[in-house]
């Protein structure tokens, strides 16, 4: 699925496959995270890790091959842009609101304010956004986004292909702030006040 991380992807994996070396594929795949593409895959059981490497990596080339003039005509790097989109694959809830997150997002970049995005930390803490404590939020990390402006150094997940058009693409709002209800709604702010009100009234 969308937005799998490598560690996940090792797991299922682990299970399917027969001949399967966990240990192998994290030491090869951990620099590849973001970059191997999620996917229906039919894989022989017999297939070794360098093989399924290599198809998920193919594919992830071939993918992204087709938005060659979208990534050229793009303000942000290839790396930056893939960054955001696993950071958009874990923040979204749904289709609808891609665009306008990537949007947020680039433009809390643009001002130099910290992402200040859960999906980051809870990437290297295992914990569920409703779960990370204030130790968490102080973690010196670069992948901790509340402490740190600009993106986190490497993907934090293996994001599909609308979350990364949505990185290409963001759409431009007036909002600066955003969250998300216990039912996965979505809550838009322009300013900080707002924000505060949708969190006293969306997360109690």
């Amino acid at each position: 699925p969308e937005g799998m991380t490598v560690l996940e992807m090792s797991k299922v994996f682990d299970q399917k496959l027969l001949n399967f070396d966990e240990k192998v594929f994290l030491e090869l795949a951990m620099e590849k995270e973001g970059y191997l593409f999620p996917d229906t895959y039919f894989i022989s059981p017999q297939a070794k890790v360098e093989e399924v490497l290599n198809q998920l990596t193919k594919n992830f080339d071939n993918k992204t091959s087709k938005l060659k003039s979208e990534f050229a005509s793009s303000s942000h790097t290839f790396e930056d842009i893939i960054i955001m989109a696993s950071i958009i694959e874990k923040e979204a809830s749904g289709d609808d609101d891609r665009e306008i997150i990537s949007g947020i997002l680039w433009k809390r970049i643009s001002i130099g304010m910290p992402l200040q995005v859960d999906a980051s930390l809870t990437y290297i803490t295992g914990r569920d956004s409703s779960e990370l404590t204030l130790s968490d939020l102080a973690l010196t990390s670069e992948f901790n986004t509340y402490k740190h402006k600009d993106l986190p150094p490497t993907p934090i997940s293996n994001p599909g292909l609308l979350s990364i058009l949505a990185a290409l693409k963001p759409e431009t709002s007036p909002y600066l702030y955003y969250l998300h209800d216990s039912q996965g709604g979505i809550h838009y702010a322009r300013n900080f006040e707002e924000h505060k009100k949708n969190k006293a009234l969306y997360l109690n």
